[in-house]
């Protein structure tokens, strides 16, 4: 298991936005970011990249939201800005990841985070999109709980068989030109009872973290991906509530 070596070595961009939503506490150290009508059909956990509370990742959770969805974005990394500091240091960065950012590091802040949506904000259907870093852990989370109803894997990083073996709900998987080619193990999780309902596009023109921290969305053709790859978790989420 390992980053790609453009996920190590790329800084995140410059970017501006303001965000719609709000951010309140999960939990006394965690907080999260919330936007979307509480009325939504169904609720997304939207897990960030390894650059944390980056703009993008505002903008992000906020397209989802205006797409009918209830979006939270808990802070699981407790945004930290020493990350940055990381990049082109393989062995660093793994070691700090395999710290902080494993299942196991934040299995009581996912805790928290379902409690909250399923019993406070009264969400049965619950779905995951993460990014990098947080693609690991979109697959990660629905292999220890059967809960979620799918879960969407953009450009996501530090991949293994094995995750494609447990998961236990439909994949969205959307990599760029510098991921693995998913084929073989994606097809594994297509094999299992929900696999019509998954879906795999390579952005094959994009790099890695065009959808999050590392995407200039100035640039009208990322930004045009990027809205395309949002355009089909919001389709995929979709036909996975009408099955």
């Amino acid at each position: 298991m390992s980053f790609i070596e453009k996920c190590c070595n790329t800084h995140p961009v410059q970017a501006e936005y303001t965000p719609t939503g709000e951010t309140f506490k999960l939990k006394d150290d965690l907080d999260c970011y919330s936007v979307g009508n509480s009325n939504s059909k169904a609720a997304i956990i939207f897990i960030y990249d390894m650059f944390c509370l980056h703009p993008n990742a505002y903008q992000g959770c906020d397209i989802l939201a205006k797409s009918g969805f209830r979006v939270f974005m808990p802070d699981f990394l407790r945004n930290d800005q020493s990350i940055p500091e990381l990049l082109g240091q393989q062995e660093k960065l793994m070691e700090y990841f395999i710290k902080k950012g494993t299942y196991e590091a934040i299995k009581d802040d996912v805790k928290a985070t379902k409690d909250h949506i399923k019993n406070v904000e009264g969400f049965d259907d619950v779905f995951i999109v993460g990014f990098c870093w947080g693609g690991k852990m979109g697959m990660a989370i629905p292999a220890h709980d059967s809960f979620y109803k799918g879960s969407a894997l953009v450009h996501p990083s530090l991949m293994e068989p094995s995750d494609f073996e447990n998961v236990q709900c439909p994949i969205i998987l959307l990599p760029s030109k510098h991921e693995n080619d998913f084929t073989e193990d994606f097809a594994v999780t297509c094999a299992k009872p929900f696999g019509n309902l998954c879906y795999q596009q390579r952005f094959d023109d994009m790099d890695h973290g065009w959808c999050a921290s590392r995407g200039d969305w100035s640039d009208p053709l990322i930004a045009s991906r990027a809205n395309e790859a949002f355009s089909i978790i919001v389709t995929s989420f979709n036909k996975i509530l009408k099955a």
